[in-house]
């Protein structure tokens, strides 16, 4: 009998893991927690939390390795990356848009 499991793909042709999308959804979490995209207070100052978030992306830190690794990303890249948009933020060489 012919083989009827069809495998999802992405746009780049790979196949989807539903492990990597999971983990990537959490890098996508945090970066909208450093960028402070649906701030709520969770007994924390907003500047407190940001900042909190933001080094989580720029500090070097096992948690943060692990989870790009699991997301299949280099932690070295994307926290080049992340690094590179902060401080363009913080020079308003960024332009955040708001709904």
């Amino acid at each position: 009998m012919e083989n009827l499991n069809l495998k999802a793909l992405n746009i780049a042709g790979e196949s989807k893991d539903p492990v990597k999308s999971l983990w990537r959804n959490v890098l996508i979490v945090a970066l909208e927690d450093a960028i402070g995209k649906g701030f709520k207070s969770y007994g924390m100052s907003y500047k407190n939390y940001n900042d909190s978030a933001r080094r989580w992306f720029t500090d070097p830190n096992a948690d943060f390795k692990a989870v790009c690794t699991f997301a299949g990303f280099d932690h070295e890249y994307v926290r080049m990356k992340a690094t590179n948009y902060f401080r363009k933020e913080q020079d308003g060489r960024v332009k955040r848009r708001t709904l």
